[in-house]
């Protein structure tokens, strides 16, 4: 099963890495790694910088796509396992976070994902900065937070962001630079993966499948 897993982690981290370096970076490296230890079976992390004496720290990388000084950083990583049947790759969790500096301490926003989280929704964005607004409502709240504290839902587990639609809001945002013909990457990677969600739908929801085949029976006859 974990020589199965690698093999479906190490494809996934290379179309991670030619999305980024087709669109928006260079010389970006996306290994996929073996935790040490996981509570939920074998995992994979996939992220920048990873190796054998580095499991699970990704390092940061800049957006560029020649030698200018970068604008913006992105801090990348994906915890990746086999579904419960030991069968499809899975996203367990993940993190794609941009920055304005290399060492990450100024922080514009990050899309999260934690399978199955209890305390807020799994997928969500959250965004640094100051709101008029969220400081009106803290005045009439007993738990005054921050704006960067707000868990932004953005899809669930099955239609949240991917990688593409982070380098589209980049690139369209004039937060990084763009290669030419980025769009089309963009746009074959995110149908690549909205497919393989509608697949995982289906695996999990057969009723609904069979129920939209009928609809097609009966709207032929």
């Amino acid at each position: 099963m974990t020589s199965d897993l690698a093999g479906q982690a190490r494809r996934f981290a290379k179309e991670l890495q030619d999305a980024l370096n087709g669109t928006i970076t260079q010389h970006v490296r996306i290994a996929a790694v073996l935790r040490p230890r996981s509570a939920v079976g074998p995992v994979f992390t996939l992220g920048h910088g990873l190796s054998a004496t580095n499991p699970t720290q990704p390092i940061a990388f800049p957006l560029r796509i020649d030698n200018k000084k970068p604008r913006s950083w992105m801090n990348l990583s994906f915890q990746v396992r086999l579904d419960d049947e030991g069968e499809f790759l899975t996203v367990h969790s993940s993190y794609c976070g941009i920055f304005a500096d290399e060492s990450l301490e100024t922080c514009l926003l990050h899309w999260d994902y934690e399978r199955e989280k209890e305390h807020y929704t799994s997928a969500h964005v959250q965004v640094y900065g100051f709101s008029p607004a969220l400081e009106a409502l803290n005045k009439n709240s007993a738990q005054k937070r921050s704006l960067d504290k707000l868990h932004i839902p953005v899809g669930g587990k099955r239609f949240r962001p991917c990688i593409e639609d982070a380098i589209e809001f980049l690139i369209t945002e004039r937060l990084a630079d763009g290669r030419d013909g980025w769009e089309e990457r963009v746009e074959e990677g995110r149908q690549r993966y909205r497919r393989s969600q509608l697949l995982a739908m289906m695996r999990r929801n057969p009723d609904v499948v069979k129920e939209y085949l009928k609809s097609l029976e009966d709207a032929g006859t």
